[in-house]
């Protein structure tokens, strides 16, 4: 085969221009493949690909992740309790207590739930615990009168009641409504409360 002269002479050029081509190219593919590879350690743990919580672990022992599933429970109950399912409602008061057992407000719904079920025995517990807790808390003696009421101790009923008002009830309104106290309405000592309720009309 004859090579015209001219092409003759170009040939170390080319051939040097491929070597360069060569030893260049070569080195990026190497690169290449060694990025798409996953770091590994010593123990064959590839932590460029897998999540581990060895690292970031959440520690659910913490009081922070028992608050936080403590309400998480106490607001699952407030759902069951509005649509009247009443026996999930307890369930996830009480998971709401076991996370966070000075939860004032998971206390206070439970001895609802439990008047809504007539465990009266249940719901004085309940509320005797949060009167250990926060003796003033205006919603434990709300629900004082409550349970006295549907047991029909009106008088007790009218003290809690009045308990209540002294430490910060201002719902003033529901005691127009609440079927739990229907029997201390009933009664001529709820008169006197009758001037709040005109007062917040």
């Amino acid at each position: 085969m004859h090579i015209p002269k001219k092409y003759l002479k170009l040939m170390p050029l080319l051939l040097f221009i491929g070597l360069i081509i060569f030893i260049i190219s070569d080195p990026i593919g190497f690169n290449l493949k060694q990025s798409e590879k996953p770091n590994s350690t010593n123990d064959g743990i590839n932590k460029g690909l897998i999540h581990t919580h060895s690292e970031d672990k959440i520690d659910h022992n913490s009081p922070e992740a028992q608050k936080r599933m403590g309400i998480y429970h106490y607001n699952e109950g407030n759902k069951f309790l509005k649509i009247n399912n009443t026996e999930e409602a307890i369930k996830n008061y009480k998971m709401a207590l076991h996370h966070n057992n000075r939860f004032e407000e998971a206390y206070v719904n439970l001895s609802t739930a439990y008047l809504n079920k007539e465990k009266f025995k249940l719901s004085l517990k309940t509320l005797k615990t949060l009167e250990s807790i926060n003796p003033k808390h205006p919603l434990l003696h709300y629900n004082f009168s409550c349970y006295y009421s549907l047991l029909g101790n009106v008088q007790k009923g009218i003290e809690s009641l009045k308990k209540a008002i002294e430490n910060g009830f201002k719902n003033y309104q529901i005691l127009k409504t609440d079927p739990h106290i229907q029997n201390l309405r009933q009664g001529p000592e709820f008169k006197e409360f009758q001037y709040l309720l005109i007062k917040l009309d």
